[in-house]
């Protein structure tokens, strides 16, 4: 049986508590290290306390890298659009060198228009930007030369340091619900970072069945390693699951959903590219979204239950294609309870394990 491996996902909406969210970061991420974890990421986000911990991903992954020894330390997304090639090859550079080689990123086209005031002339082109950062990431990697524009208006061929240690740099593409996204993240022979926000286990597995189509179209050798990130709380029993997780779900789907709001008031799309809606800006059309996407979420589409109920998620979305499992356990609020639930997570990824 095909084994999948799993990683500490983080994306807390405790913007104002941001010094609890990272010191529980580095204790999770070193149990996670010491358990045989295959990675842990943090994201990029801007402007609203979802997700606000993780202004720079490469400030989190260097902590995480001077805190762990073998795990992958990954950042994702990293929305490479709003930052110049040069200066993300420079941050990563470094914390590859922190980590001895252990740095990868996932990087993504961004899709929240005020996130843009940082570059607002990359939002109308930010799709057709991610693809050719990609190509120039790869390649100012592997050479560390970069050529751009100095204030003369002369273009000029520098040497980027720090080098890195690794020789090539492994990304990931984000995808969201869009078939185009999946077949170009294959196109490109990236990997593939995705969710269960916006499809059940059964799209998925026709998305990853066309990425890895395309992969083999574009002459890519290998299938690619796709990463399913998934809200997880893990216990003794599938009740104190539920118990626990629902009420702090709820309050961090509603944080999300509000911040999907203040992006439709400002005349942007919701995540995945969906249009904006008269509805979601209105209080208790918030808390129904947030409810019925609490219950969503615990019919199947996320790790929170008992070992044995969430091993039969995993082996699903492991017949899906699924590779990994990015395993997002700071949406609860406590962080006595997170560690918790990482025990009894760490219990799961050993019984998968078996199989």
């Amino acid at each position: 049986m095909r084994q999948i491996d799993f990683g500490a996902f983080f994306f807390a909406a405790v913007g104002d508590r941001a010094g609890d969210t990272y010191r529980l970061m580095l204790e999770c991420a070193r149990r996670a290290d010491e358990a045989g974890f295959a990675f842990v990421s943090t994201p990029e986000r801007h402007f609203h306390r979802f997700g606000g911990a993780f202004a720079n991903p490469a400030v989190t992954c260097a902590a995480i890298a001077a805190a762990t020894e073998r795990v992958e330390v990954r950042a994702g997304s990293v929305v490479t659009p709003l930052h110049p090639t040069a200066r993300l090859i420079e941050d990563f550079a470094m914390v590859d060198g922190i980590s001895g080689g252990r740095v990868a990123i996932s990087v993504g086209s961004g899709w929240n228009v005020n996130d843009f005031v940082l570059s607002p002339e990359s939002y109308d082109t930010r799709r057709e930007r991610v693809i050719a950062d990609i190509h120039a990431i790869r390649e100012t990697w592997r050479t560390g030369r970069w050529t751009g524009l100095n204030p003369r208006g002369e273009r000029v061929e520098l040497d980027l340091f720090p080098r890195p240690v690794q020789p090539e740099l492994r990304i990931w593409t984000t995808a969201s619900r869009s078939e185009e996204t999946f077949r170009r993240a294959g196109e490109l022979g990236t990997n593939l970072l995705t969710h269960l926000e916006n499809q059940d286990v059964d799209a998925l597995a026709a998305k990853i069945g066309l990425y890895r189509q395309a992969r083999k179209d574009a002459g890519w050798s290998g299938a690619g390693t796709v990463t399913l990130m998934l809200h997880t709380y893990v216990a003794a029993t599938g009740e104190r699951a539920r118990e626990v997780a629902r009420p702090w779900l709820k309050r961090y789907l509603l944080t999300a959903i509000d911040l999907e709001a203040a992006a439709v008031r400002s005349g942007g799309l919701m995540s995945g590219g969906k249009a904006g809606r008269d509805v979601i800006a209105a209080e208790q059309a918030q808390a129904r979204l947030a409810e019925l996407g609490v219950n969503r979420y615990l019919d199947g589409r996320s790790l929170i239950g008992s070992v044995e109920q969430c091993a039969e998620v995993v082996r699903r979305v492991r017949d899906a294609g699924v590779d990994e499992i990015a395993c997002l356990i700071d949406f609860i609020g406590d962080g006595a309870q997170v560690l918790e639930g990482f025990d009894h997570l760490t219990a799961l990824r050993e019984r998968v394990g078996e199989d």
